[in-house]
């Protein structure tokens, strides 16, 4: 679910902005992509599409099957970035 990567790219990005500094290039260019209004946007938009599907799902067993994807796009999220920071 890409919606959870940028939302979280998103909160982190918003979150780091005013402390990243513009000469060091791969984390200003990385974060400045990751943050304003522009990019809030995006995610917004993103979000509104999930919304969307999960409004046609009746079916109360389709609809936890959906949160529970979710809930692992999430966890998937957490790991990668736990992964990248324990170095290995």
């Amino acid at each position: 679910v890409i919606v959870v990567c940028e939302w979280s790219y998103l909160l982190w990005g918003e979150r780091v902005l005013s402390k990243t500094k513009r000469d060091d290039f791969e984390n200003y260019e990385w974060v400045d992509l990751h943050s304003g209004k522009f990019f809030a946007g995006v995610v917004e938009y993103l979000r509104g599409l999930l919304d969307k599907e999960g409004e046609l799902i009746d079916d109360v067993k389709d609809k936890e099957k959906c949160r529970k994807s979710f809930l692992r796009a999430v966890q998937c999220e957490e790991d990668f970035f736990d992964f990248a920071y324990s170095g290995f």
